[in-house]
């Protein structure tokens, strides 16, 4: 997915602001209220009660109790001030689906990766609008501040929505059914959902398939086979034999333009390090503008040689990422 999607980083920066003292709110009511009367749509909805109003973010329509403080960063991005709490609305464009495992690993390792501690309690699979979102509840740290966090993401067109409520833990209040009530104030259109269609059979076409030129930026690269090894620690590990063309006006090592990654039960497995009878230094020669490498070879650890291998293939050096993707029977292999 493109890289734009790591956008909910921005949370960790701002969780501080929910244990703002009072008279800093205040400061802000006048010029906060001023927006809000000019987004806040004047239309009622039969989720939620005369005290929630009506904003929008990209066109998408949610509903926020009317006593809290709206602030607006841009067309993508807003806040609200509950006390002592805060909820982020955010869209951001990708060229994946949240339904996809590997994506949604992704997500998470986005918003978590500046934190500064966090223990996820929980992930689960929603319902929003009557599609399928996923919810992940997680206490954290931001500034030697401990806060509880709860974010669901969706797809919406050709990107995700995300919603971050949090709110100190150390404060009495309690969100929870609010949150329900702006999440039960969504509805998504069949529009919606024939857009979120396209992208996740354009998502799954991105397949690696062997013998089949992948074109990676400047250059192409072919897998042409899976085979199991050992590394020096005895460990089981994927070996991937490949193809290499530089298409670029630069000389460069195959090696330094793509990354494998292997996954099992949606976590990353270990590098594996000196695997018998590899020859890393095959993809490692410099190669001239339309120079061809072959029977250049890699390898990706393996936690469980009795479950499937997701491999992963992708840009070693690009703002829009979108891998190509294996499911690997390890069972077929030798």
């Amino acid at each position: 997915m493109k890289k734009v999607f790591l956008l909910v980083l921005s949370v960790a920066s701002v969780l501080g602001a929910c244990s703002t003292d009072k008279v800093d709110s205040d400061s802000q009511n006048s010029s906060s209220n001023a927006v809000a009367t000019e987004e806040v749509s004047t239309t009622e909805t039969n989720s939620v009660d005369e005290n929630y109003k009506v904003y929008s973010i990209n066109s998408l329509e949610y509903s926020i109790p009317e006593s809290w403080t709206e602030e607006v960063s841009d067309d993508n991005l807003k806040y609200y001030y509950p006390e002592d709490g805060m909820l982020m609305v955010s869209y951001s464009e990708t060229d994946g689906t949240i339904s996809n495992s590997v994506s949604r690993a992704s997500f998470v390792e986005g918003f978590t990766s500046n934190l500064e501690s966090f223990n996820i309690i929980s992930e689960t699979e929603i319902t929003v609008g009557g599609k399928t979102a996923y919810q992940y509840n997680l206490n954290n740290e931001v500034s030697n501040e401990e806060y509880e966090t709860s974010v669901v993401i969706f797809d919406y067109y050709d990107g995700i929505i995300s919603l971050f409520m949090t709110k100190a833990s150390n404060s009495d209040e309690d969100y929870s059914n609010e949150f329900e009530n702006i999440l039960s104030s969504i509805e998504l259109t069949d529009e919606v959902d024939e857009e979120v269609e396209e992208i996740v059979e354009e998502s799954a076409g991105k397949e690696i398939v062997l013998g089949e030129p992948i074109e990676l930026g400047e250059y192409t690269l072919t897998i042409q086979k899976y085979s199991l090894g050992v590394d020096y620690e005895g460990d089981s590990a994927l070996i991937i034999e490949y193809d290499w063309v530089n298409n670029s006006e630069d000389s460069t090592s195959p090696f330094m333009t793509f990354m494998l990654k292997g996954f099992q039960d949606d976590v990353e497995t270990d590098d594996a390090i000196m695997v018998e009878g590899v020859d890393l230094g095959v993809g490692q020669k410099e190669v001239r503008p339309s120079g061809v490498i072959e029977g250049a070879q890699s390898t990706v650890g393996i936690s469980d040689t009795t479950k499937p291998l997701e491999l992963e293939l992708d840009e070693l050096f690009s703002l829009d990422s979108n891998p190509y993707i294996a499911e690997i029977d390890l069972s077929t292999l030798e």
